[in-house]
């Protein structure tokens, strides 16, 4: 899969200095050449739906496109962490899960809401 980074550019600098390195689908290669997203993959969310299944952060928690139950989230309608719990389609008995949103954070908050676990290649 595609890695999903926070919402800073390397050395957690804004954002704002590598907008414009995104491709049509608002992914790009980070120096060593791994592509990756750190705001909504158009490609993504086009192809399977903006309340679509994402992914997963490290915490192997879900991450979900912008809208839920026909709204279109910000970041005000989510937790500190960007996410909130409650049933999905993927778990109908509710669980803790990210939006993805089109204002700043964009994924990730402040931390995780999980136990970040190891990430190996």
């Amino acid at each position: 899969g595609v890695p999903f980074y926070n919402q800073y550019a390397a050395g957690g600098s804004p954002l704002t200095g590598e907008i414009n390195s995104f491709d049509q689908y608002n992914g790009h290669p980070q120096q060593m050449g791994d592509y990756h997203y750190h705001v909504e993959p158009l490609y993504l969310t086009a192809a399977k739906g903006k309340d679509a299944l994402m992914g997963f952060l490290a915490d192997g928690f879900p991450v979900y496109g912008p809208e839920e139950n026909g709204k279109t989230l910000t970041s005000s309608d989510l937790d500190s962490y960007h996410g909130h719990s409650g049933a999905t389609a993927d778990y109908p008995d509710g669980i803790y899960h990210y939006h993805l949103s089109a204002d700043a954070p964009y994924l990730n908050g402040d931390g995780y809401f999980g136990t970040p676990g190891t990430i190996t290649q």
